[in-house]
């Protein structure tokens, strides 16, 4: 177990820039911070060596650790303005389609203090007002869209809770189920009015729903049910009602926290923790797509008592970044109780100053988005495939039991929800536990495999090795500042797996290759998901995986388009991007066993390469490695003219057989029969390729991410390290690369 985390509130920060840490202790008394450069991070025993750098700068000495806790669970928070106090008659109502309805009480409208609907541990619809309670005699049907109501008649002191199937979702037969309690005496006003939560008697969010609400409001009579369904399917008539006192429009303002109040009285609220916008609602039968073309069909939010977006902890403390320190991948160690092993690193990236260009000619791509998509994985403990493909048992590490016993922290976009569906959001302002040095990936520790950052410092501890100066940008830097910042650069380097990319950053490093700079594509599976960042809602990433790719969820029916910026979503292969058409090569297999050499293409030694294979004399190379024993394995990419690698490129060699664990991508799988394996499918391959772009820059693509992990073999001196360096040296070269 670990017995303190922490997170820092950026991923990115610049010399002078300040940096905040927040930790909480899970068994530490005291701990003490240092900084840290991290070099080379895997530990793996046969590989060069963990190497990180001290950095002389007083953190504050001993700290006392303070226990915080995960506050997870989405909802909406609404100020009351005095609007509520008074309240005599009213209806609390909503459209729901609950997802979950055991195991715990769940609000669907909440005044707290006053009044509430909501579904009991049971599955019970229940209502309550002052003491008075009442409860349906039937559990609610999940995944079915129900109008629900809360009814109270100041005048008769009638209590009625009633529900209603919503009209195409049941048998035309279906009646309304009708509870009522008399002589009920309502109790104080609320503050607040609360969605999909309410708050104990401390004052904390509880309760929280798991399903979509869609259309709530509240009205100053009490309603019957069935007049509800037509009252809520109308926002336009909905909003000129005398008796309305408010009604919130999930549909208005999707792109933002903001929730938006029709009536007059203009009860605007917040969400907390992200819960999912742009979704179908109840009035959606699949006549529209794209939410933004009839957003009033997409008037629902789905919440989960699940959803993170901030973990709120309060800070422990402040550095500032020496305006000196050079750019590079960085960690504020904190050492919990003096115990060096049980140390906890909070990485971080010191890019180089915003304002003006570093003398560095190089730049490696730290790719915080992918790390964010993997954010506390939990595959090698929840997904009983993970085994299955990598053909060996998963060897855990104690982050994965800290996953295991505090599931509260959050999720990434590879798990689901409680209730089945996938995680779209996944963010930064928490603890990532599996984003530091000497963590054993869910692939394999030092078996046969290593995944994502400590994989990615095999890149960096070459860079080191071969003394090559170089600055670090991240993915969120590349987002904000495009070609301003890339274009400062001879060379950018990807990491091994540069799976996630927004649309400015595809664009951008588009941009850099037209326009005469040079890649380095060192992994495997890049450029292949679209995500997308919401400036509303700092530090949280969208994902939707739309209609094909290796996924472990879809969003839904009628969900593709993103809520944060209503694009399309899925692989960038369908959203006018393919990977080939930037760096030559498109995903096109993966397995976790067993990593392969490239045969080198015989054809491709021309006076155009002569320069990649300066001093590599052999038709086999990397037939070693720290992942997976080959420079070609894990998830491998192909060169393919139909899907935009361009009719120039070169490609210099080839894996030529893999294992059968080894299966075609589905986007690429139209027809799944058995023989679409890596002993019987000759486009099941990573395929080394070079190509020269128009603007006299040039890429150069591996293809595969087990790629560095040959050239961190024998403390890197081998022909996959000496390629990798000739390929740097001349692309730092200035002079121009002519197209053939």
């Amino acid at each position: 177990m670990l017995p303190i985390v922490a997170y820092t509130d950026k991923l990115t920060v610049a010399p002078g820039e300040a940096l905040t840490v927040m930790a909480s202790s899970f068994g530490a008394r005291t701990y003490h911070a240092d900084l840290r450069r991290i070099i080379q991070g895997d530990t793996n025993p046969e590989g060069p060596g963990y190497k990180d750098e001290a950095i002389a700068l007083d953190l504050g000495g001993e700290r006392h650790a303070v226990a915080k806790a995960f506050k997870p669970g989405s909802a909406v928070i609404i100020p009351g303005h005095e609007a509520l106090k008074g309240l005599g008659s009213f209806t609390l109502a909503a459209v729901i389609q609950p997802t979950l309805t055991t195991g715990k009480e769940r609000l669907v409208i909440a005044l707290p203090g006053f009044a509430s609907l909501g579904i009991d541990a049971g599955g019970h619809l229940v209502g309550r007002l002052g003491q008075a309670e009442v409860r349906s005699a039937a559990p609610l049907t999940v995944w079915q869209w129900q109008i629900v109501s809360l009814a109270y008649d100041a005048a008769s002191r009638e209590l009625v809770l009633s529900s209603l199937a919503a009209p195409g979702t049941a048998a035309p037969a279906a009646r309304p189920r009708i509870v009522t309690a008399q002589a009920v005496q309502a109790g104080p006003a609320a503050e607040e009015c609360i969605i999909a939560a309410t708050r104990d008697t401390e004052g904390e969010l509880t309760g929280f729903f798991d399903g979509k609400i869609d259309r709530p409001a509240i009205f100053l009579q009490p309603i019957a049910v069935e007049r509800l369904v037509t009252i809520l399917a109308d926002v336009q008539a909905l909003r000129r009602r005398s008796d309305l006192l408010a009604a919130w429009d999930f549909s208005e303002r999707m792109m933002t926290q903001s929730i938006r109040d029709v009536g007059p009285f203009r009860l605007d609220g917040k969400t907390r923790n992200a819960p999912k916008r742009a979704m179908t609602g109840w009035l959606w039968q699949g006549q529209e797509l794209d939410w933004k073309k009839r957003p009033e069909l997409y008037s629902a939010i789905h919440f989960h008592s699940t959803d993170l977006h901030d973990a709120g902890w309060s800070a422990d403390f402040t550095l500032t970044v020496p305006d000196d320190l050079k750019s590079g991948v960085y960690a504020v160690r904190l050492v919990p109780d003096g115990d060096e092993d049980a140390a906890y690193y909070c990485v971080f990236v010191v890019r180089p100053p915003r304002d003006r260009a570093s003398a560095n000619t190089v730049a490696f791509l730290f790719p915080t988005c992918s790390y964010l998509a993997y954010g506390n994985h939990r595959l090698g403990l929840d997904v009983p495939g993970t085994e299955i493909g990598m053909g060996r048992a998963v060897e855990l590490d104690r982050h994965h039991m800290f996953l295991q016993a505090h599931p509260e922290i959050g999720f990434s976009h590879y798990e689901v929800h409680n209730d089945g569906t996938g995680v779209f959001h996944t963010s930064r302002l928490r603890p990532l536990v599996d984003l530091q040095p000497k963590v054993k990936s869910y692939l394999g520790g030092y078996g046969s495999n290593i995944w994502q950052f400590n994989a990615d410092t095999h890149i960096l501890g070459w860079l080191d090795h071969i003394g090559q100066d170089f600055d670090v940008i991240t993915d969120e830097d590349i987002h904000a500042d495009g070609l301003r910042l890339l274009s400062r650069y001879n060379v950018i380097l990807t990491g091994t797996h540069p799976e996630y990319y927004t649309r400015n950053m595809i664009e951008a490093v588009q941009a850099f290759t037209d326009r005469g700079g040079r890649l380095m594509y060192l992994g495997g599976n890049g450029f292949y998901w679209v995500v997308s960042f919401n400036e509303d809602m700092p530090g949280l990433m969208e994902c939707r995986r739309s209609e094909a790719g290796v996924r472990p969820w879809e969003p839904g029916h009628g969900q593709f388009f993103h809520g944060f910026t209503g694009e399309y979503g899925g692989l960038w292969r369908r959203n006018g991007h393919p990977p080939n058409h930037l760096c030559g090569v498109g995903m096109t297999s993966q397995g976790f066993d067993i990593s392969e050499p490239y045969v080198i293409n015989p054809d491709s030694r021309t006076a155009r390469t002569a320069f990649i294979f300066d001093g590599i004399d052999g038709t086999v190379i990397g037939d070693y490695g720290l992942a997976g024993g080959g420079a070609a394995g894990l998830e491998v990419d192909r060169a393919d003219a139909g899907q935009g690698t361009p009719d120039h490129a070169v490609v210099l060699g080839s894996s030529v057989r893999h294992t059968d664990i080894y299966l075609m991508v589905p986007e690429d799988l139209l027809d799944p029969t058995p023989d679409w394996t890596g002993t019987q499918a000759e486009i099941i391959r990573s395929d080394l390729t070079f190509f020269e772009t128009a603007g006299g820059g040039a890429v150069f693509s591996t293809g595969s991410i087990a790629w560095a992990g040959a050239v961190a073999w024998n403390r890197y001196d081998n022909d996959i390290a000496r390629m990798t360096e000739n390929v740097l040296r001349r692309f730092n070269d200035p002079q121009p690369f002519e197209m053939p």
